[in-house]
Formats: structure tokens, sequence, C-alpha cells
């Protein structure tokens, strides 16, 4: 079947651009599965350090552990920060996501607070 002139043409364009479309939007779903991901950790953190034997490096192991079981290599770069007062912790994690297109390099970040369980004797109240 001969080609009607300018038929290859449009080929050549749209085939770059409907594979641009397809890694674009794989990309986004990349960017939030991770998001859910550290999302999750910052939580399960925070729910970790904030009970009444709850520290800081307990919360940062179960937030750890969560994007460990969770990310695969989804996730790069990953940091976790904790703080913590008397009566609040609070937990930060932020990674970068692996990306498909070039020169575009996704952050993620997600903050959990929360109040700690603090014993107060009977005496005390």
């Amino acid at each position: 079947m001969p080609y009607e002139r300018g038929e290859v043409t449009t080929a050549v364009l749209l085939v770059p651009l409907a594979m641009g479309l397809i890694l674009l939007v794989v990309q986004a779903a990349m960017v939030f599965h991770g998001q859910a991901i550290i999302d999750a950790a910052a939580q399960d953190g925070a729910l970790a350090g904030q009970g009444e034997l709850g520290t800081e490096a307990t919360a940062q192991t179960t937030a750890r552990s969560v994007i460990g079981k969770s990310a695969g290599n989804l996730l790069s770069d990953i940091e976790v920060f904790v703080e913590a007062e008397q009566s609040m912790l609070s937990v930060r994690v932020q990674a970068a996501v692996k990306s498909l297109l070039p020169g575009y390099s996704p952050t993620i970040s997600s903050i959990a607070t929360g109040p700690r369980e603090i014993f107060i004797p009977e005496s005390r109240r």
C-alpha cells in the first residue's frame, strides 16, 4: 500500500509524543506511590515514638523499616528527622523518587506530629 504524501511525517511526530505522554503518566504514578510510602513511614514512625516507652530511635527505626519494606528501589536519598520534646514528637521523612524523565528529579516529603504519652503519678495530678 503506497503512502499518501505527509502520512509518514505525522507518524514520526505522533509516536515520540505518545511515548512522552506515557512516560509522564508512569512518572506521576511513581511520585504518588512514593508519597504514599513516605506518608505511611512518617505516621508509623510518629506513632511508634509517641508511646510511653517510645524513643526518638524507635521512631526513626520504624519509619526506615516501613520504607525498606515498601519502596524497593523507588526511593533514594532517604532522610528521617525526629524532633522530640517532652510533650510532642514530630517525624519528617524526605526522599528522592527515581526519575524516568531526563532533567526531572522529584523530591517528596511528609511530616507527622502528635502528642507523646506521659505518665503522671497520682500525687502530681
